[in-house]
């Protein structure tokens, strides 16, 4: 094949001489090295801004485990999950007890996980807050317990109950958490389906809406319930768990420091892995609702 000249001239009109151009066969080769270079570089730059997501999500969770940790340094326990008597009697979520030391609120940015694919809103009367984060409130027991770091508290209770707050642990102490490093405080939410007429039932019309979110609260029994295969819409809460952090969960410990944790490892039903589910840091393996082991 041969080679096209081109002819250049100089400003005044003169010529400058001929220069040989691309061939055809020159250019494509050349595209297709630029094709390939691109094709390599696009998986490391989608591994790149999932990290840079997952830094910053863990950047989060610091800064509430460390607004958690003075909270429970000034008052001497952990926040009950949705309703404390004590303290007030509406509806009153962890992360309202916790604002004055993390000086954001639920629905401010420092509790938006950018790889979080759900719902944010507000708790009320009907229906639990939904978002990012959640709270190791029960430990491994499926209901309100002394064993994780809500207490006994909950919002369920009958009138003639709140009469008498006597009886119970009806909050954990902060001399009750056996071991701070190796206890479970905040992490990534777990993860359930709500349809959208159950969406509009809870929280009006205007969120009737199918979607995959948080409910504050970061569960082992009600967890393992979700993913079921006999459970409706466990497909779609498994790959929305999976997508969130290439299937890891941020951590934050009772002690403020943060660890990211692959689901399995989290979840496990392990003795390690139990304790650190629980204040005593023993595993209680027999609260498990849904045994794997």
């Amino acid at each position: 094949m041969k080679k096209t000249s081109v002819l250049l001239r100089n400003p005044s009109g003169r010529s400058r001489g001929l220069i040989g151009a691309f061939t055809l066969i020159e250019l494509l080769v050349v595209i297709a090295v630029i094709a390939i270079l691109a094709a390599l570089m696009l998986p490391a730059l989608s591994v790149a801004k999932a990290r840079g997501r997952q830094i910053a999500c863990a950047s989060n969770l610091r800064q509430v485990g460390l607004g958690m940790t003075q909270f429970v340094h000034d008052t001497g326990y952990y926040p009950v999950y949705n309703f404390d008597p004590s303290v007030a009697m509406k509806n009153m979520y962890w992360p309202d007890e916790i604002q004055p030391y993390t000086g954001a609120a639920w629905m401010d940015e420092l509790y938006r996980c950018p790889d979080y694919r759900g719902i944010t809103l507000e708790g009320n009367e009907d229906g639990s807050m939904l978002g990012s984060y959640g709270y190791n409130a029960n430990g491994t027991k499926f209901t309100p317990s002394k064993y994780g770091l809500g207490g006994t508290l909950a919002k369920v209770f009958l009138q003639e109950e709140l009469d008498d707050l006597s009886g119970g642990v009806l909050r954990i102490k902060e001399s009750m958490v056996r071991a701070p490093s190796d206890m479970i405080a905040i992490g990534d939410a777990h993860l359930v389906w709500t349809p959208a007429a159950f969406m509009e039932t809870l929280y009006g019309a205007e969120y009737a809406t199918e979607n995959y979110s948080g409910m504050g609260m970061l569960d082992i029994n009600s967890r393992d319930g979700v993913q079921r295969p006999s459970w409706p819409g466990s497909e779609g809460i498994l790959d929305a768990t999976q997508r969130r952090h290439d299937s890891r969960y941020n951590i934050s410990f009772c002690d403020g420091h943060v660890e990211t944790i692959r689901r399995e490892g989290l979840f496990a039903q392990t003795e390690a892995s139990l304790r650190r589910w629980n204040n005593d840091n023993e595993s209680h393996a027999n609260f498990l609702i849904h045994k794997t082991q």
